[in-house]
C-alpha cells in the first residue's frame, strides 16, 4: 500500500509519500519519501539524501526516487506528478502501465484539489481512496476543472473524464475506482519503431 499526504498548509503541493510493501513474500519493506516544490519552505532534516537540482514531471521525479533520494525537489508543473512519481517508485510501474498511471493521476489531482488536509491511499491497480472531510460531489467538482475537453493529459498518460468513477468511502472520504488510461503526450513525441 502507498499512503500520500501533503506537507504543511493546504495550499502546498509538497507531499510526503509513505510506502510499505505488503504483497511480496519475506520481510515487509517500508519507505518514506519527501517531494518538495523548489523555492518553498523546506524543513531541516539532517541525514536525508537530498536531490541537488529541481526536476519536472512524474517520470523524472520517479527516477530520482528510484535512485535512492529521500527528498526530491521539483519544478512547478502538473499537480498530480508527485503522486504518480511516488506510485511508480513504490510499485515499480513502467510507462506502459497506463491504467495504473491513470488511476494515480486522478488520485493526485483529487488530493491537490482539496482545500482541507487529506490522505490518499493508492493500490497496485491504481485505484485510490481519498480520506478526509470530502464528499463525492466536492471531489468531482474539483476534478472536472482539471479535464478540459473531457481529458487530462500528461507526458505519461491521458485520462478521459468518462473513465473516472467515484463512490463514498467508509467511514469518510471518497473511493476512486481504477481508470482507463491512454498514451500520454510523450508517446506522440517518441520516434516510431523501425519496421522489420
Amino acid at each position: 500500500m502507498l499512503r500520500i499526504g501533503r506537507w504543511g498548509v493546504a495550499e502546498s503541493r509538497d507531499v510526503v509519500a509513505c510506502g510499505w510493501r505488503d504483497s511480496r513474500p519475506g520481510r515487509a519493506r517500508t519507505g518514506i519519501k519527501l517531494i518538495f516544490e523548489a523555492g518553498g519552505a523546506m524543513p531541516d532534516l539532517p541525514g536525508l539524501r537530498v536531490g541537488t537540482r529541481a526536476v519536472r514531471g512524474a517520470e523524472r521525479i520517479a527516477q530520482e526516487l528510484c535512485q535512492g533520494l529521500d527528498l526530491v525537489l521539483t519544478e512547478p508543473g502538473d499537480p498530480a506528478a508527485a503522486v504518480v512519481a511516488a506510485a511508480i517508485w513504490h510499485y515499480g510501474w513502467a510507462l506502459g502501465d497506463l491504467d495504473a498511471l491513470a488511476g494515480a493521476t486522478v488520485g493526485g489531482l483529487a488530493l491537490a484539489g482539496q482545500p482541507v488536509p487529506c490522505v490518499l491511499e493508492i493500490r497496485r491497480d491504481g485505484g485510490t481512496a481519498l480520506h478526509g472531510d470530502v464528499t463525492v460531489e466536492t471531489v468531482l467538482a474539483r476534478l472536472s476543472a482539471c479535464f478540459p475537453a473531457g481529458r487530462h493529459a500528461t507526458p505519461e498518460v491521458t485520462v478521459p473524464l468518462r473513465s473516472v468513477r467515484l463512490s463514498p468511502g467508509t467511514p469518510s472520504g471518497v473511493r476512486i475506482a481504477p481508470c482507463r488510461g491512454e498514451p500520454g503526450l510523450a508517446a506522440s513525441r517518441r520516434p516510431p519503431r523501425p519496421r522489420s
